[in-house]
C-alpha cells in the first residue's frame, strides 16, 4: 500500500492532529463544566475524522491531475442535485405537517438539521447510485 505524500494530504493529517490534541487539553483542564467537556470530545471526534479522512486520501484517491470532471460526472451532479432538492422539499413538508397533526412542538433549528441532514445524505446517496448505474441522461 503505497501512501501519498501531498502537501494537501499532510496538511490535512497535521491539522487532524492539533485538533485532537486541543480536545483533549480541554478534556484535562475542563472544570466542572459540561459545555467543555462536549466540546473536547467533539474535537477529539472532529479530528480523529480528519485523520483518517486524510490517511483514506492518501492511499485511495488519485492526484488532481489524473482527476478529469467529464460530462457524464457533471451530469450525475447535476441530476443527485436536482433530485435531492425534491427529497429535501417533502422532508420539509412531512416535518411541517407532522409538527402541525401531531403537535411535536419542533423548534426551529431541530428542522434546520434535520433539512440539512436530509439534503446531504440523499445527495451523496443518489450520487453513488447514479454513478453505479452509470446511465445517466
Amino acid at each position: 500500500m503505497k501512501i501519498r505524500t501531498n502537501k494537501d494530504i499532510l496538511r490535512l493529517l497535521r491539522v487532524g492532529l492539533i485538533v485532537v490534541l486541543l480536545g483533549v487539553v480541554m478534556l484535562i483542564f475542563q472544570t466542572q463544566s459540561k459545555a467543555l467537556f462536549f466540546i473536547g470530545f467533539g474535537l477529539i471526534y472532529v479530528g480523529l475524522f480528519m485523520f483518517v479522512r486524510a490517511l483514506y486520501a492518501a492511499t485511495t484517491t488519485k492526484p488532481k491531475t489524473e482527476r478529469v470532471v467529464d460530462e457524464r460526472v457533471t451530469r450525475i451532479n447535476e441530476k443527485a442535485g436536482y433530485n435531492a432538492g425534491w427529497i429535501v422539499m417533502l422532508a420539509v413538508m412531512i416535518l411541517f405537517w407532522a409538527d402541525k397533526i401531531w403537535s411535536l412542538n419542533l423548534e426551529l433549528e431541530d428542522m434546520y438539521w434535520t433539512t440539512l441532514l436530509v439534503g446531504i445524505y440523499s445527495w451523496l446517496i443518489l450520487r453513488w447510485y447514479y454513478n453505479r448505474r452509470g446511465d445517466v441522461e
